[in-house]
């Protein structure tokens, strides 16, 4: 009978015990060790259930078959352990096991290290546990030399160029056959924290109880690349390890390097964020993988003579998206728009959302709320969703979140975004909506109650934030946040109401009538940023009075964050979709409009230097959001009763096809062409014009209000915790096929297939 993970462990001690390989006297940096040991078969188990950590990451093989990698990024103080089930071939008394384990050395953007004072886990470990034994000092640990990395290019980048010599490891040394009898016996290491014991099992400091990271584990694809004159080219952004086929004398380097953007011969553009690990080869032809992932477009490969590379594949490991989610409508180019959006996401879910696969990797606190949002629109798999939320729960001593988490800028505290801490409560609020476990809020209503009581100290006597330290990014558009800045001001509005709604749910009336309080001083504080002249709300107030110049940031936060009398509404509807009016105004260009698609490099963080003078005519028009605070202005265009304006509004992204047509670019005039935060579209075709959300929290019913604005007709479907919920809707009548009962027009219907016929508008 085969032993379940759930029936291996109880509580308390790990039975295996740390290890790792005796380093002393190696160069300081990443170090990577090799790793081999046995485990014993239950008698008629067909596989073998184990939890495995390391500090930083694995590659782990059973009998020479790779069965996992991780572990996942986190805080070191709450490392996750990964559960995998071992395969046992019929018959077979025992397990060979061998990992791979690297131990990064220095923070980079998917890892932080953590206290190293009186730890002995310094330079690496490794634990592997089988509920009965596990990793000791009778397993065979070999420091690999010569895989190592160079420093990071700079900051944005984080991450420098790998170096793998094959000549350190054998092709075969993860089989069963591979003699290790010359192999150094691992060294047994003891967590060391003051006033305690001294552990060698786990846990022990400073990595906490050491959970189960609940997260699915990522779908693996294999993409072989195609030969171009300079290497090997992908017919979109691939991301993954990089497995190069290649013949190499002892001694012999060859070279690659990837990135994403490529000029008109298929070369890459070194404005593309390249990266590149060098082979030293071994005499052998043989396939080798990098330890790091990529994502890239095209891969450039130089060889010193003697050296041939035969072939290149990309092992994709992305979270995968199951069930039944679609969309089509009777405008193409909608439905490619869905598609694009829906494959944005997947390459930017590694180990976490990620911002890009190609450029950085870093798991962002705001950017992630879009990712998740399509996640829970298009995805029966919502682990990540929910882990996300989690996992950038990690607030400072004073309760604010560090801009992205789990690596290097958490670590050195670099920065911190304001207003994407506040992105983050909503998506904490997205979970309550749609998970609705209510466990999972409480606990991390704590978090979210001391983000908003960091923001307390920047409170003016009417209730207004004035003056926010930190930076106040926004989007990558124009729009100042100094002073009492509005589009701050209405993310602020919008978190406390969603907080009050959430501490309401779980009956704590103290903490929601603590917030309503706070939102009914920001309303009547936040009129003196309505100009009455131009009937829109200016971006901010500053020296006692109002900046002329206006954005979509504003009128949409003002409005989503329950800001705006009713009589307005209409008037800033029509202030954010004025075409006429609208212009593409970014810092990145502070000389005139970064049009789409115009290579406008992203950055410009010149803020230290005063606000520049604007280029455009502030009294008459309005600057557009990017891609990423879309989502706020679509929002805001549903609550105010307008979200049969959002399919002519998801046509923007159309423009960005001719950049590149299979992943949306990071803003509309440029950066990286693999950014999840553009991916709204795809969230609103599905919730907006489907018309499928949670109409009570965890979906114990659902809300079925299409809009098909100027479409002939739409159908797809959108998953539930109940199952697949169809919609076919033209402008006659709507046909839902639902699991779980629905509120459609203010009438309950029952779970099953309706047809109801629509009235005409």
């Amino acid at each position: 009978m085969s032993v379940t993970p759930e029936d291996a462990f109880g509580p308390g001690r790990w039975r295996g015990r740390w290890i790792w390989a005796d380093v002393t006297g190696l160069p300081a940096g990443r170090r990577v060790v090799a790793i081999r040991g046995r485990l014993v078969v239950p008698a008629g188990a067909a596989s073998v259930p184990v939890r495995v950590v390391a500090d930083s990451r694995y590659v782990l093989h059973a009998d020479g078959v790779e069965v996992a990698r991780g572990p996942g990024r986190s805080n070191p103080r709450r490392l996750r352990h990964d559960r995998v089930d071992l395969p046992v071939p019929d018959g077979a008394t025992e397990v060979v096991v061998a990992a791979l384990v690297v131990h990064y050395g220095a923070p980079i953007p998917w890892w932080m290290p953590g206290p190293t004072l009186v730890t002995a886990f310094d330079d690496g470990m490794f634990a592997l546990d089988d509920g009965r034994g596990g990793t000791d000092a009778t397993w065979r640990a070999l420091p690999v030399a010569g895989w190592a990395s160079e420093r990071p290019k700079d900051f944005v980048i984080g991450r420098g160029d790998e170096r793998l010599d094959l000549r350190s490891l054998p092709d075969d040394w993860a089989t069963p056959g591979f003699d290790d009898a010359t192999w150094p016996a691992a060294v047994e290491l003891a967590g060391r924290g003051i006033g305690e014991p001294w552990h060698r099992e786990p846990p022990a400091y400073p990595y906490g109880p050491l959970d189960r990271r609940p997260v699915t584990s990522p779908a693996r694809e294999d993409v072989a690349l195609t030969p171009s004159p300079s290497g090997f080219v992908a017919d979109r952004i691939v991301v993954g390890t990089v497995r190069v086929d290649l013949e190499a004398p002892e001694g012999v380097e060859v070279r690659i390097r990837v990135g994403e953007l490529t000029d008109s011969d298929g070369r890459l553009r070194e404005d593309g964020h390249t990266f590149g690990t060098t082979f030293v080869g071994d005499g052998t032809r043989r396939t080798v993988e990098t330890i790091d992932a990529y994502g890239l477009r095209a891969v450039e490969v130089t060889a010193d003579e003697g050296a041939a590379v035969h072939g290149i594949t990309v092992a994709e490991r992305l979270h995968p998206v199951v069930g039944d989610a679609s969309f089509a409508c009777s405008d193409p180019v909608l439905d490619r728009i869905w598609a694009v959006g829906r494959r944005t996401v997947s390459i930017c879910s590694l180990d976490a959302y990620v911002d890009c696969p190609t450029r950085e990797q870093r798991a962002w606190t705001g950017d992630h709320v879009v990712h998740q949002m399509v996640d829970l629109a298009t995805n029966d798999d919502w682990t990540l969703a929910r882990w996300q939320t989690l996992l950038t729960a990690s607030p400072r001593a004073d309760g604010m979140l560090p801009m992205a988490v789990s690596g290097d800028a958490e670590s050195s505290d670099i920065a911190m975004i304001p207003d994407w801490a506040l992105h983050w409560l909503h998506g904490l609020h997205n979970l309550y909506r749609y998970v609705g476990d209510r466990d999972e809020v409480a606990g991390l209503l704590a978090t979210a109650e001391g983000v908003l009581r960091w923001f307390e100290p920047y409170l003016d006597v009417d209730g207004c934030l004035v003056d926010v330290i930190g930076w106040v990014i926004i989007d990558w558009s124009w729009v100042p946040n100094d002073g009492v800045c509005a589009a701050l001001n209405g993310l602020w509005g919008r978190a406390l109401l969603e907080f009050a709604e959430m501490a309401s749910w779980l009956g704590d009336s103290g903490r929601a009538a603590w917030a309503r309080a706070h939102h009914e001083r920001l309303v009547a504080g936040f009129e003196r940023l309505w100009d009455p002249e131009r009937q829109r709300y200016s971006d901010s107030f500053i020296d006692g009075g109002r900046r002329e110049q206006a954005s979509q940031h504003a009128q949409a936060a003002a409005l989503v964050g329950g800001l705006v009398p009713a009589s307005r509404v209409a008037g800033l509807v029509e202030v954010m979709t004025d075409e006429d009016a609208l212009v593409h105004a970014t810092f990145c260009r502070p000389e005139g409009p970064a049009l789409p698609n115009s290579e406008t490099p992203v950055g410009g963080l010149n803020f230290a230097g005063g606000w520049p003078e604007p280029w455009w005519d502030v009294g008459t028009e309005v600057v557009r959001a990017q891609p990423f605070f879309r989502y706020v202005v679509h929002d805001a265009l549903a609550a105010a009763g307008r979200a049969d304006l959002i399919p002519a509004q998801c046509r923007d992204w159309a423009v960005l096809l001719e950049r590149s047509a299979e992943s949306w670019s990071e803003t509309w005039f440029g950066g990286t062409v693999s950014h999840g935060w553009s991916s709204t579209p795809t969230r609103d075709l599905s919730t907006r014009v489907l018309g499928v959300t949670p109409s009570a929290p965890g979906f114990a019913t659902a809300a079925v209000e299409p809009v098909l604005g100027d479409l002939d007709w739409a159908r797809g479907s959108v998953p539930t915790p109940a199952g697949p919920l169809s919609v076919d809707v033209t402008p006659d009548r709507v046909i839902v096929d639902s699991p779980l009962p629905f509120i459609h027009a203010g009438a309950r219907f029952e779970a099953g297939r309706h047809e109801i016929p629509l009235e005409h508008r």
